[in-house]
């Protein structure tokens, strides 16, 4: 049997003194982390001596010393979460001489510096790692929010320094992926690079070496035990952690960037810094109450509070998009109603996130015109979706022009993709697809569910063992007349399921298969609402509450995603209130009420396609 060993696993903190620090087989995990206080608590005495109008000498000095306080709370937070890693140590660095070093190595060369605590006597290159809400996924390099793009920025640094080779600074290197960025950025712009200084770098980031770059690091950390350097180090900023003082640049829905700290309900700490996942809440609450400690006793030294408005902005635009939060504001109060909301905010962050990723993969145009198809390209009762020749090439005609301003013409119905591809292909238009209406969204072969019906196959058995008990035979899955399909016979006892259908179920078939299928799902289930016509030997099972309301939330999405959205439709169905920022248009004759009709964007005189025609010259 094999002994279990009595010793605990030790958390120490320390300052490491030497170049190289080398990581043994002794320690499981180091964090590291710079001091950074000046850097962070000076910008906000400046908007609160302003707002106030207060000393902001004073100010300073009481924020720096409960920023000392808030730190070493911080630290044995970050301690307490990492202890179930094993042995433990969290390497502090003194910002300021660590700025020192990285000046000496660059032999009175220029600098730029990507670092933003290294600002004084440098050229500046404001970048930042992108991400998508919750910091799981990043999106690549981006410049810091309220900067220029970094070609611009690239741009004006070569320009000054005039073929002068430069050192390169970054606060720190891992796998260098994101500093080849930069570094490619500069390099386009004709900066002569003699060599990368990292305050901190861990591991040999081969990505460098290939590229040819000289690394010469302050700091460099490297394991002894032949374990994966990433596995045994992460690291990372104390003002990253307070609300408002830095944090992740993630990408708001709106497409602003904004900034959010490294804890519920924001980031993923697991993600981010590796704090085991079972404890990232109660992580994250430690760390609120540190803040909310932090502030109360900002504003007992001070005697005025600390505002949202007062921290950092691209924080302050992230806590009005997400949550409507005012900029007056406390942060007092801010972060006791996240803590007591840390689990819905959580959810919802996250969920926003994936779904940013996703519609984000499309690569969708920024200006979109959707048309609806039946009643607005042909008519509702139409058999065979026939348009006159004449009028197809007038549309298309009229879909050129239209793209010469930068918009892109697809479609949005209730018909499923396939169908809604062909018709695609006979208009030669190549804009997004909104199916099923608007659960599924398509473009450039690629295809992405926005809402699902879950247990539409159990659905599809249940509605087959209804109609055999009741006596009905089924046929091959039916397409609509529209698109070439053909019509079932109601008469003899056939029904058939609609084809092509991956969100919803349709059933055609005689009126009383119907009647019967609409009282057996009649029983208020909130993952999905039916459409029973009788008259039109239509039944249908779609999810959400209300299916006519599902097109306008995919198109409302669209638009609160920052895309332009221009809807041309005949039915309330096409409507999405203006204050969304959807502009709809109608063919005449459309079915809408005198309310829509005064606030509609604009109505055609003519119907069907010649409508759509007449729309899309109106766009300008």
């Amino acid at each position: 049997m094999k002994e279990q060993s009595n010793t605990m696993p030790f958390s120490e903190i320390k300052w490491p003194q030497e170049n190289r620090v080398k990581v043994g087989s002794d320690l499981e995990f180091v964090y590291i982390m710079r001091k950074d206080g000046l850097f962070t608590m000076t910008p906000v005495a400046q908007k609160m001596a302003t707002d106030y109008k207060s000393g902001e000498h004073i100010l300073r000095q009481n924020l720096l010393e409960e920023y000392d306080t808030f730190f070493a709370k911080l630290a044995d937070i970050i301690k307490w979460g990492f202890v179930s890693k094993g042995n433990f140590e969290l390497h502090l660095f003194d910002a300021d001489e660590l700025d020192k070093e990285v000046r000496l190595k660059s032999d009175t060369l220029p600098i730029v510096s990507l670092d933003p605590l290294m600002n004084q006597g440098v050229f500046e290159l404001k970048v930042s790692r992108g991400f998508y809400l919750g910091g799981k996924k990043d999106y690549g390099q981006v410049s810091r929010p309220e900067s220029e793009a970094l070609s611009t920025q690239a741009e004006k640094i070569s320009l000054i320094l005039e073929g002068q080779p430069v050192c390169v600074s970054e606060d720190d290197i891992f796998s260098g992926g994101s500093l080849i960025t930069s570094l490619t950025e500069l390099l386009s712009k004709r900066v002569k690079i003699h060599k990368v200084i990292p305050g901190i770098q861990v591991g040999k980031p081969k990505k460098l070496s290939e590229m040819g770059v000289k690394v010469d690091p302050v700091i460099e950390y490297q394991t002894t035990d032949g374990v994966d350097i990433f596995d045994k180090v992460d690291l990372g900023d104390p003002r990253d952690y307070l609300l408002g003082a830095s944090g992740l640049v993630i990408k708001l829905p709106t497409g602003e960037y904004g900034r959010a700290p490294y804890i519920l309900p924001f980031v993923s700490t697991t993600a981010r810094a590796g704090i085991p996942k079972e404890i990232e809440k109660d992580f994250a609450l430690k760390v609120l109450q540190a803040n909310l400690d932090f502030f109360n006793n900002v504003q007992d030294r001070a005697g005025v509070p600390l505002l949202l408005k007062h921290m950092d902005n691209s924080f302050k635009v992230m806590m009005h998009q997400m949550y409507g939060i005012d900029p007056n504001n406390e942060m007092s109060l801010v972060t006791k109603w996240l803590m007591e909301n840390i689990d819905i905010f959580w959810e919802i962050t996250e969920k926003q996130g994936i779904f940013h990723e996703k519609l984000e993969s499309l690569k969708l145009p920024q200006n979109i015109v959707f048309i609806d198809v039946n009643g607005t390209l042909f008519p509702d009762k139409s058999v065979d979706g026939y348009i006159p020749e004449e009028d197809i090439e007038s549309f298309k005609l009229a879909v050129s022009n239209a793209g010469e301003l930068g918009l892109s013409v697809g479609l949005c119905s209730d018909s499923p993709l396939p169908q809604l591809k062909k018709l695609l292909e006979k208009l030669d238009i190549n804009g997004p697809i909104l199916a099923e209406n608007g659960n599924i969204l398509y473009y450039s072969n690629k295809t992405f569910v926005l809402n699902e019906l879950p247990g539409i196959n159990g659905y599809k058995k249940k509605i087959s063992l209804l109609a055999a008990e009741f006596g009905y035979q089924q046929s091959d899955d039916c397409i609509a007349p529209e698109f070439g399909g053909k019509p079932i016979n109601s008469q003899n006892f056939q029904w058939a399921f609609g084809a092509n259908r991956e969100t919803s179920v349709t059933v055609f078939g005689p009126s009383q298969l119907i009647k019967k299928l609409g009282s057996r799902f009649n029983n208020q289930n909130k993952q999905y609402c039916i459409d029973c016509s009788p008259e039109y030997n239509y039944f249908a099972v779609h999810p959400g509450k209300n299916n006519k309301l599902n097109k306008g939330r995919a198109l409302k999405t669209l638009s609160a995603y920052g895309h332009n959205i221009i809807m041309i439709g005949n039915s309330m169905s096409d409507w999405v209130e203006p204050e969304y920022g959807v502009i709809c248009a109608f063919v005449s004759d459309a079915v809408i009420s005198p309310e829509v009709s005064i606030r509609a964007g604009y109505i055609a005189d003519k119907p069907v396609i010649r409508g759509v025609i007449e729309i899309l010259k109106k766009l300008k």
